[in-house]
């Protein structure tokens, strides 16, 4: 259930700007407030045998698994991951990989957009 007070969008562009200063867990913890599930874990090293990617989500421990403390301070990647563990809430998992790059992608529009927003409300 998503909160009827922030957009989703400013919402998720407060999250793009949280991890960027290195507050993923509480960007985490914004975003899973806002639609109502259970924040994920972060762990920053992957499982053995995901050698080669960025970032995972392993929904059995809802964690979300990052290669190094750079993935962790990077938007795309953790916000990826969050969609999988949003997906895995809703009962579906599998096949979500351009979906999760779509929400990633939007989020971090979002934040770029937010400077011209909060320009254009301040001349009204």
């Amino acid at each position: 259930m998503r909160s009827g007070k922030e957009s989703d969008a400013l919402v998720r562009a407060r999250a793009v700007a949280l991890i960027l200063l290195g507050e993923t867990e509480k960007a985490l913890e914004t975003l899973s407030k806002f639609y109502g599930i259970p924040a994920p874990r972060v762990k920053v090293g992957l499982p053995k045998g995901r050698s080669g990617v960025l970032g995972c989500y392993i929904p059995s421990k809802r964690t979300i698994h990052l290669r190094s403390s750079e993935e962790y301070r990077n938007p795309f990647v953790v916000l990826h991951e969050f969609y999988h563990h949003i997906r895995y809430f809703a009962g579906k998992h599998r096949g979500t990989e351009k979906g999760a790059n779509e929400y990633a992608l939007k989020s971090i529009q979002y934040f770029k957009e937010l400077p011209s927003k909060l320009e254009s409300l301040s001349d009204e």
